[in-house]
């Protein structure tokens, strides 16, 4: 196993023998003369391995280890010296040295200690990534208990598993990017990476240049081969955000792709093999859009294999307190402000808004309410002019436009039985009533 190692050695005559030593494991070694050279060095490099070994009296080993793992506290630290003692040798591994050599030491010595070294600092990678991979994996949440979520959460679950093309479709600020997220993290994709887009955002060129790279010297000022975000992404998941305001040179080559998974790069003619997963989203209505001429009906097809729709927040009022609650929590930590809830005037304020702008509006909402919060309330003057200055009175539809009480009900028993999955059973316990009641009233309104 070999490693990147920095030696920091005064004597001209160790430090040679020491390089050479190491050099005949295959390490590639640098080294250091002075304290301070050393550790700037560190700033700026990554080293898998430092060795510490100084013949200058008042040099401290240790606390110069100490300061190698301030800078770099994974690095495996070896402490060479001429005059060891037991208690300065527990003292240094207690401290954090991976060991203490006498002198004078063997070159199978030192080149043992050093691949020893060299296995420890590769497991802490491995388990370092491991880590990062199950935080992947765990990450971000679909917040809400709504029905139109929770069979959004079961079928994001379940085309998840499959590798096909998924379409979302949702206003702004509905999650798209969190779900084409949550569905990466779910699928047999996860420990590859997730790359997203915004297709809206660039122009035709920039586009073509950031999906599928380019060579050297393609046009002026490519000085290197690049890769495009479809090589990036090879082996994991690329969203494609905004896809209905594509241009449509670039529809052309996108459905291309789609079908023969392959590119080539701006400026050069050979096909690249790429296995991509592809997820698109947007704010449009597609089918609208290829009515209208603005988006290809065949590029809409191999788009639209699995369609999932997030709902508008004022679709899901009911969820508004949940986001209220993880949001507050989010920003509470964030900026070291523990606030415990909102006024019950502030949730009415919430709830009687229409929120265009989605959940990203409601985070922005409690983001700022959080920093301008005095106490573990957040209260009415917290919130932003436009909201602080509505009526508190929930809106109601004019007289001719209300419900029925039994459309209500007949409407509510829907939500609840979609929510279960037609569970009669369970739909009977959240409604309160016995399994026949609730057949009787689905009788009478001829279901």
């Amino acid at each position: 196993m070999r490693g990147r190692i920095l030696i920091y050695d005064d004597d001209p005559v160790c430090l040679e023998r020491l390089i050479d030593v190491l050099g005949q494991f295959g390490h590639e070694v640098h080294k250091e003369f002075e304290q301070t050279a050393l550790l700037d060095r560190l700033n700026k490099e990554e080293f898998d391995l430092v060795i510490i070994n100084t013949r200058e009296p008042e040099v401290d080993e240790v606390a110069t280890m100490e300061r190698v793992k301030d800078v770099r506290p994974d690095v495996e630290v070896i402490i060479v010296t001429g005059d060891p003692s037991v208690r300065e040798a527990v003292d240094a591994m207690q401290k954090g040295a991976f060991s203490y050599l006498s002198k004078p030491f063997k070159a199978e010595e030192m080149g043992a200690l050093a691949q020893k070294a060299m296995e420890k600092r590769m497991l802490t990678i491995e388990l370092r990534e491991l880590r990062e991979i199950l935080g992947r994996r765990e990450g971000p949440k679909l917040v809400g208990r709504s029905p139109a979520i929770v069979r959004l959460r079961k079928n994001m679950e379940k085309v998840a598993r499959l590798d096909c093309t998924v379409l979302i479709l949702g206003e702004t600020g509905t999650g798209k990017e969190l779900v084409a997220r949550m569905i990466h993290q779910m699928s047999p994709r996860a420990d590859r990476k997730f790359v997203a887009v915004n297709c809206g955002a660039l122009s035709e060129e920039l586009l073509s240049n950031e999906l599928f790279g380019h060579e050297k010297e393609a046009f002026t000022g490519a000085l290197h081969t690049k890769k495009g975000l479809f090589e990036a992404a090879h082996g994991g998941t690329l969203m494609l955000d905004e896809i209905g305001e594509t241009p449509s040179a670039m529809q052309v080559q996108l459905l291309r792709v789609l079908q023969e998974r392959r590119i080539t790069r701006v400026g050069g003619t050979e096909e690249i093999l790429v296995d991509v997963r592809v997820i698109a989203a947007t704010n449009r209505e597609l089918i609208e859009e290829v009515r209208s001429g603005h988006f290809r009906e065949d590029l809409y097809y191999r788009l639209n294999v699995f369609v999932l729709r997030i709902p508008p927040l004022r679709e899901r009022l009911d969820d508004i307190p949940l986001f209220v609650r993880f949001f507050l929590d989010k920003y509470g930590a964030e900026f070291n402000k523990p606030v415990e809830r909102v006024s019950d005037e502030v949730m009415n304020l919430l709830l009687s808004h229409s929120f265009p702008g989605n959940v990203r509006e409601l985070e922005n909402i409690l983001e700022r309410a959080v920093i301008l919060s005095d106490g573990p309330v957040i209260v009415r003057d917290n919130l932003p002019a436009a909201l602080r200055n509505k009526s508190t009175v929930l809106p109601l539809p004019g007289a001719d436009n209300l419900p029925s009480l039994a459309a209500m009900e007949e409407s509510y028993i829907h939500q609840v039985l979609d929510a279960v999955d037609g569970n009669k059973t369970e739909a009977a316990r959240i409604l309160g009533i016995n399994r026949a009641s609730l057949w009787r009233k689905l009788k009478r309104q001829g279901h």
